[in-house]
């Protein structure tokens, strides 16, 4: 089970996504939306409130003008993973991606080295665990049942990269303080909260909750200790909470981006391998 746990973790860091936190200032399980009446302001959601109206359209700008524009990305990471039934040692990951095209990432372990490889396309995944001797090939559609979530490819290369996922311009619920703005989000499977920082406009936290309220599936992302890399302000702690089936919960320490730099996907399956 461990085996199988460390190997599958290369799935679940990229499928799960990224939650930050900000070092730099306090970080705290902030409500959605927050909840200080004393100091926050909360704006009409009428169709009919010019200013609200005006207010959400330069959210969006904002927040537009901080999604992370790139033809290549690379990252080397730190990674604690938690579920209900397992805690494996802390490992590293190398992830490395080209816009709309492939996903490629490599998990360690401490002492073993490398225990899974995987490489993600907009039609098909597949996996290898190295200590099991076992590869797994999946189309994307089989992926996303195996891994429980109904993401598309360009939403986990959002989520991977920072950028916000199920951003729609069908905002309510909107309460600024003088430190956060929080706003709701409607998708077609989705609903999403967001809180972002009132100053700079980048992500805090993020939920995403499935509206079939029978799945009860929700994924909560924290981003923080931002630093500008690239030209681009980037989360490089990072915090997942996942709950489905069961939960989990992966801690992520990006230690070295890289944005539009020559990337390779080196990726081979050994012919003793088992194909799952």
């Amino acid at each position: 089970m461990m085996k199988q746990t460390l190997a599958l973790l290369a799935l679940g860091i990229v499928s799960t996504g990224l939650f930050s936190c900000r070092h730099t200032r306090t970080i705290a399980g902030t409500s959605f939306p927050v909840t200080d009446t004393s100091k926050h302001t909360t704006l009409t959601d009428s169709t009919g409130n010019a200013e609200a109206n005006a207010f959400n359209k330069e959210l969006l700008n904002k927040l537009q003008s901080n999604v992370i524009a790139y033809k290549t990305f690379s990252a080397k990471l730190k990674v604690d993973y938690e579920s209900d039934t397992k805690s494996p040692p802390e490992v590293t990951a190398n992830i490395r991606m080209t816009k709309d095209s492939v996903i490629w990432i490599s998990v360690s372990a401490p002492i073993i080295g490398e225990v899974a490889r995987a490489i993600i396309t907009p039609d098909s995944l597949r996996a290898v665990n190295k200590m099991d001797k076992k590869v797994y090939l999946r189309d994307m559609k089989n992926a996303q049942d195996l891994l429980n979530i109904p993401f598309d490819f360009k939403t986990l290369q959002d989520m991977i990269v920072g950028n916000p996922i199920f951003l729609t311009d069908s905002i309510f619920q909107v309460v600024k303080t003088p430190a956060v703005i929080s706003f709701s989000c409607e998708s077609e499977v989705f609903t999403s909260l967001f809180n972002v920082f009132a100053d700079d406009y980048v992500l805090q936290q993020s939920k995403v909750m499935d509206k079939d309220k029978e799945k009860g599936r929700s994924c909560e992302l924290t981003y923080g200790e931002y630093k500008t890399m690239g030209g681009h302000k980037f989360a490089t702690r990072r915090r997942v909470f996942v709950e489905a089936k069961g939960v989990t919960k992966i801690n992520m320490e990006f230690n070295k981006v890289d944005f539009d730099q020559p990337v390779s996907y080196p990726f081979s399956v050994p012919a003793t391998y088992t194909k799952e």
